[in-house]
């Protein structure tokens, strides 16, 4: 049995070609600054459309002046109407009509209430969830709206002449590592490659792939500039946004990798920013979970051969 994409580590020293890139629609969430800012600024210098969302409309409409090929449409990624709409327009401004590519990188990170302790003798207070609304149902939001346009697009059976489409999920280094104290900020981005876990065996059927960036500190607005000069402080090398943008386009540019999670990394850790980090397939040695994995999937519609 040949290997499927997701049991074949990305070869990320080889050469990008965004020449198929051009004239291709893309969605992102969170694209005002920072690394969606980052993503948007590598997919239009490859010719890609671009319709993106924020709560920021400020900075959204400045980017969206600046850069070409590029609609900025406000959107709170918590709010189903605001992502319904920005995939509206997506669509709608779409010289082809379709959405090709999906960037779902809306995310937060604040006080913890769930961890915090309230004090001796006083009554636990209710936690504000807001990190879950945004970085966890805010992307759910979104895997639903690019999984119905990819679907409605390329149809439900597998074909020739359907396109090649991709969700790319937000993960970090606290999708895989110990990150003390922040509750609500890990288990989202552990659900993220949750999501990718679930839909990389049936995503090809309807011409499409999920994949995942794993972000290392990146000095962006997610934390404060202290916060950020704290961590350098102590000796942490980060991750640059531009190598944000060069990671995405290696995964949208390669329609083989599929199932994968690149983590954008420092250089002293990878060349060129980025390395596939190889983390979501069982050893060889681990026999007894690839038996147990080999039993889980034995009755998913998929491998009976049915389709919605």
């Amino acid at each position: 049995m040949s290997l499927q994409s997701w049991q074949k580590p990305v070869d990320c020293d080889a050469k990008i070609d965004t020449s198929g890139l051009s004239g291709k629609t893309a969605v992102v969430t969170g694209g005002a600054n920072g690394l969606g800012q980052a993503y948007i600024r590598a997919l239009v210098a490859a010719g890609v459309n671009v319709c993106f969302g924020d709560m920021n409309a400020a900075d959204g409409e400045s980017l969206a002046a600046e850069l070409s090929s590029t609609n900025f449409v406000k959107c709170d990624v918590r709010s189903w109407k605001d992502q319904l709409r920005l995939f509206k327009e997506a669509a709608a401004s779409s010289c082809s009509g379709r959405i090709d590519y999906v960037v779902a990188n809306a995310g937060i990170s604040v006080q913890d209430d769930v961890f915090s302790f309230d004090g001796e003798g006083e009554e636990p207070s209710k936690p504000d969830l807001t990190t879950l609304d945004v970085n966890l149902h805010g992307v759910m939001y979104t895997v639903k709206l690019s999984m119905h346009y990819f679907i409605k697009q390329n149809g439900t059976t597998p074909s020739p002449t359907q396109q090649d489409t991709c969700l790319i999920l937000i993960g970090s280094g606290a999708a895989f590592l110990d990150v003390p104290r922040s509750v609500q900020y890990c288990s989202p981005k552990w659900g993220a490659r949750g999501v990718m876990h679930a839909m990389r065996r049936t995503a090809h059927f309807y011409g499409s792939r999920v994949n995942m960036i794993s972000p290392w500190y990146v000095r962006t607005k997610i934390l404060s500039q202290a916060a950020f000069d704290q961590v350098k402080d102590a000796g942490v090398e980060f991750a640059t946004p531009e190598d944000g943008g060069q990671c995405l386009l290696r995964i949208l540019s390669d329609p083989a990798v599929n199932g994968r999670t690149l983590f954008l990394s420092p250089r002293k850790w990878a060349k060129n920013g980025y390395l596939d980090l190889d983390l979501d397939e069982f050893s060889q040695e681990a026999t007894f979970l690839q038996e147990v994995q080999a039993d889980q999937i034995k009755n998913a519609p998929v491998e009976l051969g049915l389709f919605p």
